[in-house]
C-alpha cells in the first residue's frame, strides 16, 4: 500500500511539471490561432458594413471594390506577420530538446530514484517493517515455523541495523517463544542498552530480568540483582522486578517480605483472575507468618514510616509529565533507598507516608538507625539523579524519631 502511495504522489509531481511545459508548447499556436480568429471576425464585420452601404448606395461600386481589396490585403498582412513571428520563434528553438525543456525533463526522471535513495536513507521502511512484525509476533504465537520465519525477518532488520534496539527486544520476544531462553535473554539484554526511552527500557529490563530469574531456577543470582538494581533506578515499583522479588522472598520462606512485595504488585493489578491470585498470595504469606492456621489480618503499615509532604517551590515552571521520586535512604549508608514513590508532577503539592511497604530492595527503613528524605523532580524520567534535575533533602534523623511531618519544597537545580 505504501508503494501506491508514493506511485501516485509521484506521478502528481511529474505532472506539475510535464503539463507546464506542455500549455508553454502550445502557447505560441494557440495566440496565433486566436490572433488569426480575431482578424477573420474584425474582416467580416467591416465586408458586411460595406455591403450594407452598397446596398443602400451610400458607396460606389468602385469605392466597394477597392475598400475590399484593402481589407483582403490587410488581412492577408496581419496572418502572414503572424506566421512568421511563429516561424522565427521555430527557428531561434530548433527541436524539442531545448535547455528550457530538458532540465526540467531530467528532473522529473530523477523524481522517483532519487526519493527512493532518500528514503531508504532517512527514511523508516524498518520501522515499518518491524510495526508489521511486531502485529504478525501476536498473530502466529502458537505456530513455530511460522515464528522461525519471523526471526529470519527479524534478522534481516538488525543485519541492516545493529543499533535497533526495537528489532532486537520483538527478536527475543520470539526467541522465547520457541523455548530459546538463554539466547531470548541475550536479546533482551542488547535491547535495554540500546533502547533509550525510560519507561520503555524499564519494561525491557523487568522482562529480562524475569526470564534470568527463571534461568537460575528462581534465585536472585548477581547477573538478576545488577538488573533490578538498574531498573530500579528507573522505576521502583516496576511490576516484573516486584513479581521477581516476591517469588525470591517465598522461596527463601521471607514471609513478610514476599507480603510486602505481594502487596505492591496488587496496587498495578486490576480486578480479575490475576488479583485473586495476588490476594491468594498475600494470605499464604500471611497464614505462614502467623504459624498456621487461619490466614492472619493484613497488618498495617506501622512502626518505621515517615510522612512527608512534597511541594514545589512559588514560581519554579516544569514541563508537565515530570516524574518525581520521593525516597529515604540512610545517612552515611547504601545509596540504594530504603523505601521510595514515584509521582507525577500534577500530583504535588502532596502528603504520603514512607513505610517498609515501599522498600525497593532487600533493605527497608526498620533496617536504618539514621534516615533523610529527598524529593527529584527528574527531567529525565528516571531515579538517577542528572544536571539539570531539580531536588531536595531533609536533614538527617533519627529512624525512630521521625517527625510528625517532614516538609519537601523542590527548589534547587542540580548543576
Amino acid at each position: 500500500m505504501f508503494w501506491i502511495y508514493a506511485g501516485v504522489l509521484a506521478v502528481a509531481a511529474a505532472l506539475f511539471v510535464l503539463l507546464p511545459m506542455w500549455n508553454f508548447h502550445r502557447r505560441g499556436v494557440q495566440k496565433m490561432a486566436r490572433r488569426e480568429h480575431a482578424n477573420l471576425l474584425i474582416f467580416q464585420e467591416r465586408m458586411a458594413e460595406l455591403e450594407a452601404e452598397r446596398a443602400s448606395g451610400t458607396l460606389e461600386e468602385e469605392n466597394f471594390q477597392a475598400l475590399t481589396r484593402e481589407l483582403e490585403r490587410s488581412l492577408l498582412s496581419d496572418v502572414t506577420a503572424a506566421r512568421e513571428k511563429v516561424e522565427a520563434s521555430v527557428e531561434a528553438h530548433p527541436g524539442f530538446f531545448t535547455k528550457a525543456r530538458v532540465i526540467p525533463l531530467v528532473m522529473v526522471a530523477f523524481i522517483v530514484p532519487v526519493s527512493i535513495g532518500l528514503y531508504q536513507q532517512w527514511g523508516y521502511e524498518d520501522d515499518l517493517e518491524l510495526a508489521s512484525l511486531f502485529e504478525r509476533s501476536s498473530e502466529v504465537s502458537d505456530d513455530p515455523q511460522a515464528i522461525r520465519d519471523l526471526i529470519f525477518e527479524i534478522g534481516a532488520i538488525i543485519e541492516r541495523d545493529n543499533q535497533n534496539g526495537w528489532a532486537m527486544y520483538l527478536l527475543g520476544q520470539n526467541l522465547a517463544n520457541i523455548g530459546l531462553f538463554a539466547e531470548s535473554s541475550s536479546a533482551l539484554e542488547r535491547a535495554a542498552a540500546l533502547i533509550e526511552q525510560p519507561q520503555d527500557k524499564v519494561s525491557v529490563l523487568g522482562q529480562h530480568a524475569f526470564l534470568e530469574f527463571m534461568l537460575a531456577e528462581q534465585v536472585i543470582t548477581d547477573k538478576v540483582q545488577g538488573i533490578i538494581d538498574q531498573a530500579q533506578l528507573i522505576d521502583p515499583n516496576q511490576f516484573l522486578i516486584l513479581q521477581v522479588q516476591a517469588l525470591d522472598a517465598e522461596r527463601r520462606q521471607d514471609h513478610q517480605a514476599a507480603i510486602t512485595y505481594w502487596r505492591r504488585i496488587a496496587q498495578q493489578t486490576p480486578a480479575g483472575p490475576d488479583m485473586d491470585e495476588v490476594n491468594a498470595r498475600i494470605a499464604s504469606a500471611q497464614q505462614a507468618l502467623a504459624g498456621g492456621g487461619e490466614p492472619a489480618a493484613a497488618p498495617e503499615p506501622t512502626g518505621a514510616q515517615v510522612q512527608v509532604q512534597v511541594s514545589l517551590a512559588e514560581g519554579l515552571a516544569l514541563p508537565e509529565g515530570t516524574r518525581v521520586f520521593v525516597s529515604a535512604l540512610e545517612v552515611n549508608g547504601r545509596g540504594q533507598p530504603l523505601a521510595a514513590r514515584v509521582l507525577n508532577l500534577e500530583d504535588l503539592p502532596v502528603t504520603l507516608t514512607l513505610s517498609d511497604a515501599d522498600a525497593v530492595g532487600p533493605f527497608n527503613l526498620s533496617s536504618a538507625e539514621n534516615i533523610y528524605v529527598v524529593a527529584t523532580a527528574s527531567s529525565s524520567g528516571t531515579a538517577n539523579v542528572q544536571s539539570g534535575d531539580y531536588q531536595v533533602r531533609s536533614d538527617g534523623f533519627a529512624r525512630a524519631e521521625a517527625p510528625a511531618l517532614v516538609p519537601l519544597v523542590i527548589a534547587d537545580r542540580v548543576p
